[in-house]
């Protein structure tokens, strides 16, 4: 897919408000002239994260489900006395997952609100960003534009306040007064573009009286969990707590999009039911004091070793196999060896697990495709430009490769998953997303030079940790399965030879 083509349909699915059709989908892009099968195009729109896929071959994207959305959430003390807000997680899922909290657009009064910057309290920053989820909360803190500390540099202790994006209060008011108690009233204008109205929405001053907008609040909290309780089972973890949060307000928006919502921070303040759990190396919103389960009533039936075997073909995108190939060139010519006749049998078996069969002529074609594209890479490969990044991008292979093999091994068609542990089994899959997305970006030619080294050297220290952690309880029920496995076969040819 050129890149021309990518771009036909990221715009299309970031700005198609209406629910539309397979056939809808596939025809917009014949009309641009994107050449492409319907299969192909049906596998884009199951794929793709921007797409929620409804019934009767019918699609909606985010963009159509939050656009007009009206959400709220309520300022801190300290917000409201040092007259700011700050956004963090409290626009989650209602915008475009991929923008930062501090390139949010907000606007009042139909005019842009400019952002600012103050120092926060780090219980305050913490909290505001706690729907990120375990692992994600502190770095996306660090990467606000208006932070001037490095993750690396707080790595033993971490400050009292630190200095992030936020928007004056007394702009979005009718008269520039901002009490505590008020709520900050929102909605979507312009998904694409991350674009949210916001607006002041005064709390009731007496407090004898219990006001009708705190009743239908109630309500919200009250319809909120209960949604959520229901898409545990129906929907299980998912990739992200955003992810579980799009289709909670995506299947119950009747009741959701309310003139009087709650917000989803409040509400995990005064349930009893649900909070944050450990689920692997991160966390989602789950059932209180339960732990999260790899394998349930959602996927028990989809999530066999074919699953697996098919989510690892999909990682060998253009940017991994190139990782691998610079890696080779990096090498020979650090080490000063010919590589003109060299034998890519090897890194063949190196990218890929061994339980992934080829037929020799299918093996034939991937020597053939990375010998070719070693001759462009080779042709174009700039050493000073890839030094940098170089050493890490080889300590992300490693680890890549064991992770790769392993998760290869539990997919084998022989090995019965339910008898892996479930964090572990979690844990694993993390760790290969995490690494694949950083092979990604290590990759990216046009972010080489703003590559964050130190801090991905951080987080790759705890990530080869964390694999040699679990590596032993997996191998172990690994080990023990194929031993099973054996024995079975054995008695098989037992039993033949008696018969015989």
């Amino acid at each position: 897919m050129t890149y021309k083509e990518n771009n036909i349909i990221e715009n299309y699915l970031l700005q198609q408000d209406k629910i539309f059709t397979s056939d809808d989908f596939y025809k917009f892009l014949k009309s641009e002239g994107v050449r492409m099968s319907m299969s192909d195009a049906i596998d884009i729109l199951n794929m793709s994260d921007y797409v929620f896929p409804l019934v009767n071959d019918e699609y909606i994207t985010r963009a159509g489900i939050f656009t007009g959305y009206v959400f709220s959430f309520k300022p801190s003390k300290e917000e409201v006395n040092k007259g700011v807000f700050l956004l963090g997680h409290r626009c989650m899922p209602f915008i475009n997952p991929e923008t930062a909290p501090d390139s949010i657009s907000v606007m009042a009064h139909g005019a842009i609100i400019k952002s600012s910057s103050a120092k926060i309290s780090m219980n305050l920053a913490m909290d505001t960003f706690s729907l990120y989820g375990e692992g994600y909360a502190i770095p996306y803190m660090f990467i606000d534009k208006k932070n001037k500390l490095s993750l690396s540099s707080v790595r033993y202790s971490m400050p009292t306040e630190m200095r992030l994006t936020v928007w004056p209060l007394d702009k979005i008011t009718e008269d520039g007064k901002f009490c505590y108690g008020d709520r900050v009233l929102c909605r979507v204008i312009n998904w694409e573009e991350s674009l949210v109205e916001m607006m002041r929405h005064p709390c009731q001053t007496d407090s004898l009286i219990v006001s009708n907008d705190a009743i239908e609040r109630e309500q919200w909290y009250s319809d909120f969990e209960n949604s959520l309780l229901a898409s545990f089972d129906k929907l299980g973890p998912m990739n992200s707590i955003e992810e579980q949060l799009a289709y909670i307000f995506l299947e119950n928006k009747i009741k959701l999009c309310t003139k009087n919502p709650g917000s989803v921070e409040e509400f995990l303040e005064h349930t009893t039911k649900i909070g944050f759990e450990p689920y692997g190396v991160e966390s989602r919103i789950w059932k209180k004091g339960e732990s999260v389960p790899y394998i349930g009533e959602w996927n028990k039936e989809s999530i066999k070793s074919d699953f697996i075997m098919s989510q690892i073909a999909m990682t060998f995108t253009p940017r991994v196999i190139d990782a691998y190939i610079e890696n080779l060139i990096y090498d020979n010519i650090k080490n000063k060896k010919d590589d003109s006749e060299h034998d890519f049998s090897d890194l063949v078996d190196l990218i890929f697990p061994s339980v992934f069969i080829m037929t020799q002529a299918e093996r034939r074609l991937v020597l053939l495709n990375i010998e070719k594209r070693h001759d462009i890479l080779k042709r174009n490969y700039n050493r000073f430009s890839d030094y940098p990044v170089a050493e890490i991008r080889k300590r992300i292979l490693k680890l890549f490769s064991q992770v790769n093999e392993l998760l290869g091994a539990i997919g084998h068609p022989s090995v019965k998953i339910e008898n892996f542990p479930q964090q572990e089994l979690a844990i694993l899959s993390q760790l290969y997303s995490h690494v694949v997305h950083l092979l990604e970006e290590v990759e990216n030619v046009f972010l080489r030079n703003h590559f964050p080294v130190d801090e991905v050297s951080l987080s790759l220290d705890g990530m080869e940790e964390t694999f040699e952690d679990i590596c032993v309880p997996l191998s172990c029920v690994l080990e023990s399965d194929r031993k099973n496995g054996f024995e079975i076969v054995k008695n098989d040819s037992i039993e033949l030879e008696d018969k015989k």
